[in-house]
């Protein structure tokens, strides 16, 4: 999730997305530009010029979708969700002022031993962040526990952007040694199959990280169930 205000764009009411000040994240002379506060939105880059913001405050929108990445597969839009008890991993990221106070999510099911949950605290972070701090947080609790590497676990994950630079080839414009170390990390694990999951949608194991994710924003840190 990131900054997003409304602006105008050649006549059309669209989102411009902001730092941290509110302005305009300019690169290249373009800004990114969406017209849809949904999840999934396209988002365009357009001339900085032709562009005019409003006087709203920013607000914190959904992941969006750059406009010429390639549409996900029908098995990404609807991967099932795993058997209860069955090996599966679920993360998530959670950012109270993007950036912000941030929190990193894990909750591991069908373990030998059972159930492992863990809480990771950022301090102040971007939502991106904490979304792959989750996913490499993950892959550690898997080592942990000793699960091999070639071992086909599903891991599930409600954030576009994280899954974008793991499996799309998606190219990092921030974060980029983070997500360097992270797709390093995820390749250490060729069993390791990355899911993607509609977020806040009712289904268990995804509300569980994501409340795990807001303890970690609430400065909380442990691992429980190792």
């Amino acid at each position: 999730m990131s900054s997003w205000r409304k602006a105008v764009f050649k006549g059309k009411e669209v989102w411009v997305q902001v730092d941290a000040d509110g302005e305009p994240r300019v690169s290249g002379g373009r800004v990114p530009i969406r017209y849809s506060d949904r999840e999934g939105a396209k988002v365009y880059r357009a001339g900085a010029g032709n562009v005019s913001l409003g006087d709203a405050p920013a607000l914190t929108l959904p992941d969006g979708v750059a406009a010429d990445a390639p549409a996900p597969t029908r098995a990404t839009r609807s991967a099932p969700l795993p058997e209860p008890g069955s090996l599966a991993v679920f993360t998530d990221g959670a950012c109270k002022g993007n950036p912000g106070p941030a929190g990193a999510g894990v909750y591991i099911q069908g373990l030998p031993k059972g159930e492992v949950r863990a809480a990771r605290a950022l301090g102040r972070a971007t939502n991106n962040i904490a979304e792959l701090t989750a996913i490499g947080v993950a892959v550690d609790l898997l080592d942990a526990a000793g699960i091999p590497a070639d071992a086909e676990v599903p891991l599930f994950s409600d954030s576009s952007y994280a899954l974008g630079l793991l499996t799309k080839g998606w190219k990092a414009k921030a974060n980029q040694e983070l997500a360097a170390e992270l797709r390093r990390k995820v390749a250490t694990r060729p069993g390791l199959m990355l899911r993607w999951v509609k977020g806040h949608a009712g289904h268990a194991g995804n509300e569980e990280a994501d409340r795990l994710a807001n303890l970690g924003v609430d400065g909380e840190d442990f691992v429980e169930g190792l």
